[in-house]
């Protein structure tokens, strides 16, 4: 589920510099397939911190008044992820890593518990799952009596 749609992230950078950080073969026309990968691994980040503490992804149709805050902090870490993999750009403006430093640090402290998300009723608790690796071996080449002696 995303939280976030490529057209929030083209209104939040404008026009021209969207098509400079999405495309990548001429900085440009606009590639939606970039941003949409932007997008895609911004919300990740986010339900990634956010799964420590609450079921993710987050509904928002249930709990709609975090949506504005969702969003923002989607859009700080998609925007600076655009700044960072443009091959036409030289660096990533201090305004924009200072915001996705402090979407992150916002994430950490939720996850802490040292901030509530603003939820009328909090969000699902994450479900007690067993999420250890599943690892399945094939038998052994050489059993442990044929091995003994070497």
């Amino acid at each position: 589920m995303s939280y976030v749609t490529t057209s929030q992230l083209q209104q939040r950078l404008g026009a021209p510099l969207y098509a400079r950080l999405t495309d990548r073969a001429h900085g440009e026309s606009a590639d939606a397939a970039v941003a949409a990968e932007l997008i895609a691994s911004a919300c990740a980040e986010v339900d990634a911190h956010l799964a420590h503490r609450f079921a993710t992804p987050l509904d928002l149709a249930l709990h709609p008044e975090l949506a504005p805050l969702l969003v923002a902090r989607v859009l700080d870490l998609a925007e600076y992820a655009a700044w960072a993999s443009s091959p036409f750009v030289n660096g990533i403006p201090a305004r924009v890593t200072a915001l996705r430093a402090r979407a992150v640090e916002w994430l950490s402290q939720v996850v802490r518990g040292t901030m509530d998300l603003p939820a009328g009723a909090p969000p699902p608790a994450r479900t007690a799952v067993d999420d250890r690796p599943v690892v399945r071996a094939s038998p052994p080449t050489l059993s442990r009596e044929e091995l003994e002696g070497w």
